[in-house]
């Protein structure tokens, strides 16, 4: 029976460095799980480095994109438990993945907008030279467009509106 080629990957830091600390920590099994520390070291190379080691070997389509979606979920599960644990609330500037409205829908209009135009290359760029239209701001148009917004961004489903 042939043998199967395989690597080895071996790391050693000080105890006290902090290196040394996150490997402590995973050899430590903190969460009670099943896996060993070797798989939850290439559990974490993967949820960081599939898609994109994929991608350099070629791999493109569905298959790529798949990965991506699962290796991004693995990465938000990640960032959930890290703001859950440290109690770190969410930025609201942070778009996540489950946006669906992109800014060019919003700025579809004929009508200027306070986000500009979006040219070609999605540069965004002012319409109006003068910003000393603060009176402007309230009007029902800019109210909509900003309504539109934080529905964009999600900002109306972290405060219940």
């Amino acid at each position: 029976m042939a043998e199967i080629e395989q690597i080895r990957v071996s790391i050693k830091r000080p105890k006290d460095s902090l290196d040394g600390k996150v490997v402590g920590y995973i050899r430590s099994n903190p969460f009670g799980l099943e896996a060993d520390y070797s798989q939850v070291i290439t559990a974490t190379l993967k949820n960081h480095w599939l898609p994109l080691a994929l991608f350099s070997s070629g791999l493109r389509g569905e298959e790529l994109r798949q990965i991506g979606i699962w290796a991004i979920g693995q990465l938000e599960a990640q960032i959930s438990v890290i703001r859950r644990i440290c109690g770190i609330v969410p930025d609201p500037l942070v778009v996540t993945s489950n946006t669906s409205m992109q800014a060019s829908d919003i700025v579809a209009s004929d009508s200027p907008s306070i986000l500009g135009i979006i040219s070609a290359d999605q540069e965004i760029s002012s319409t109006d030279e003068d910003d000393n239209d603060d009176d402007e701001f309230l009007d029902s148009q800019n109210y909509q467009e900003m309504t539109d917004i934080k529905r964009m961004f999600g900002w109306d489903k972290q405060n219940g509106g």
